[in-house]
């Protein structure tokens, strides 16, 4: 049996999670972020789900949550009972050593954007003529949203500007967009 501790700020979708495979599900949202992304898939049976809605953004807000609630649960859970934290945060690590420490099986899964979600984003940006793409960081970040699914996931938005950054597609010139 595994419960699954999601951290939906960080990775933005539930479509690349089978949610169908654990026994519990909880999801921490954050406050900015209005709604669930399941992308196309569908169940058969019901999940067993909590959300943790957040009220106010403040840093690191939803990890402390997401601690909050593992330590809770380990105390609760039967010991044969797994634990996966689903998120692409390295500050959960020395957490997750710790709750092994006490006899918990207990490992970290991380959700990379694949290389055809990368391909679908440059794809939707090159296939215009410059000059009717996004000009605006605001008008880009809406269309990575859009585009990838994770509309109201400011981290998850932000990390994809940079990879863009990263990759030389484009360049941020104060509110303004170059295209290289």
């Amino acid at each position: 049996m595994k419960w699954a501790f999601i951290d939906y700020e960080n990775i933005g979708s539930l479509g690349k999670i089978d949610l169908a495979s654990y026994e519990r599900v909880i999801i921490f949202l954050g406050a900015k972020q209005p709604k669930l992304d399941f992308t196309e898939i569908k169940y058969d049976q019901p999940i067993n789900m909590m959300v943790v809605q957040l009220k106010a953004t403040q840093a690191n807000n939803l990890d402390f949550h997401l601690a909050y609630y593992l330590g809770k649960l380990d105390s609760e859970a039967k010991e044969n009972i797994i634990f996966e934290v689903i998120s692409n945060d390295a500050g959960f690590s020395p957490l997750i050593a710790h709750i092994k420490c006490s006899g918990r099986q207990c490992k970290q899964l991380k959700v990379e954007n694949t290389p055809a979600d990368n391909q679908k984003l440059i794809q939707s940006l090159s296939s215009k003529p410059k000059e009717k793409r996004p000009q605006k960081v605001a008008s880009l970040r809406n269309h990575i949203a859009s585009h990838l699914g994770i509309k109201g996931n400011e981290v998850a938005i932000q990390n994809k500007l940079n990879q863009l950054v990263s990759a030389k597609i484009i360049k941020i010139s104060g509110t303004g967009i170059e295209y290289i």
